[in-house]
């Protein structure tokens, strides 16, 4: 077999098992920092997940922000660097979903250049090292505590900040399925479809290499179908073993896409949150069966690897089976109409997916008339395209 020349990014430490935020101040990076700031959102904090994590570091947990929205803003990012570095923090700790670890990976990039966040947008600007960085993920979807990657929204400018840096692979990861037992059921859907499709572009990308495919067929292992995690997860909300299986396939999801990138179905995903504020998760799932089919002009073989690696007869099932739990398990809408895309959308939405860098990767060229296309596909019957 040939095989291409390929960059394998270290992946973040991981530390698995119910409770084990609790270890956070004791155990791994964290354990010789001294004056620790810790990033979450309301949600989190009022639901008491801080608690464990906050009772590990005792006094040095010196910042404690709560302030992180759903689409991570640059403005937030800048502005608790400067209080981070007031206080001369020397670690840092994100509990919550992507956009808390995103958030806490872009003040960590903002300590180390001493540079607005706007500035260190695009690849390899920051090649320094963060401060000691420890992900707890309350998610189990977005992979950030194990991914080189921190996308955060200029709010003013409207459009999403990809940064992508070996600097922001996190020290450590602590995967705790007790934090998200009590995932709101739209949160978990969206989540694992995010995880799929994180999974499903790393096999398939430009830089797809073994390492890549192996993590991304365990994650899709894990994930896909009605005995899958996400499906008992969704069906028993308690049942501690899906929840955590969840957390562990979207953090080898993560480290695939370090690896092998991404690709369309991210591209469309990123301009329909930046454009109409379509949950990633959401987006990525009215999407990706589409580019899935679009794929398979030059990703068939990747697809029938996968395939036969998770029991199925071609790369035609793998795609039947992505749209059955997409749709049919996770319940993530068909076309844009149903999110309320309509046609006076579409002309921004293909500048912006054109603009993504995610398309560079994808196996087979997007072009102005391919995306334009995909998009139109999908727009449906929604009340406001009619």
């Amino acid at each position: 077999m040939d095989l291409a020349p390929f960059l394998h990014p270290a992946a973040s430490a991981v530390v698995y098992g119910a409770g084990c935020a609790a270890r956070v101040g004791a155990q791994g990076p964290l354990k010789r920092a001294a004056r620790v700031a810790v990033i979450t959102d309301r949600g989190v904090r009022g639901a008491g997940l801080l608690e464990g994590a906050l009772a590990s570091l005792g006094e040095r947990a010196v910042l404690i922000d709560d302030g992180v929205v759903p689409d991570a803003d640059a403005r937030h990012v800048d502005a608790l660097a400067a209080r981070a570095r007031e206080l001369g923090v020397d670690g840092l700790l994100a509990v919550g979903g992507g956009s808390v670890m995103d958030t806490t990976k872009g003040v960590g990039a903002v300590l180390t250049k001493g540079r607005r966040l706007a500035e260190l947008e695009g690849m390899a600007t920051i090649r320094a090292p963060l401060p000691p960085l420890v992900c707890v993920p309350t998610t189990a979807g977005t992979g950030s505590e194990a991914t080189q990657f921190a996308v955060i929204k200029d709010h003013v400018e409207g459009k999403k900040c990809v940064l992508m840096d070996s600097a922001l692979l996190p020290g450590c990861a602590f995967l705790d399925p007790t934090l998200v037992v009590g995932l709101p059921r739209a949160v978990t859907a969206a989540t694992g479809v995010d995880a799929i499709t994180h999974a499903l572009e790393a096999v398939a990308s430009r830089l797809h290499n073994p390492i890549a495919t192996a993590l991304a067929t365990a994650a899709l292992r894990l994930l896909l179908g009605d005995a899958g995690a996400l499906a008992k997860s969704l069906a028993s909300p308690g049942d501690v073993e899906a929840r955590g299986a969840c957390l562990v396939a979207a953090n080898l999801a993560g480290q695939a896409i370090s690896s092998a990138m991404l690709g369309a179905c991210h591209a469309f995903g990123h301009a329909l949150g930046a454009k109409k504020g379509v949950p990633h998760g959401v987006a990525n799932g009215v999407v990706v069966v589409r580019v899935l089919q679009e794929n398979l002009a030059e990703a068939r073989p990747c697809y029938q690897q996968v395939a036969r690696a998770l029991g199925l007869s071609d790369a035609d099932a793998l795609v039947a089976a992505v749209e059955h739990t997409v749709h049919e398990v996770a319940g993530m809408p068909r076309t844009l109409g149903a999110l309320g895309v309509d046609d006076g959308d579409l002309e921004e939405l293909v500048r912006l997916t054109l603009d993504d860098a995610d398309l560079g990767t994808n196996p087979v060229l997007f072009d102005e008339a391919a995306v334009r296309g995909v998009l139109r596909s999908l727009l449906g019957e929604g009340p406001a395209s009619r």
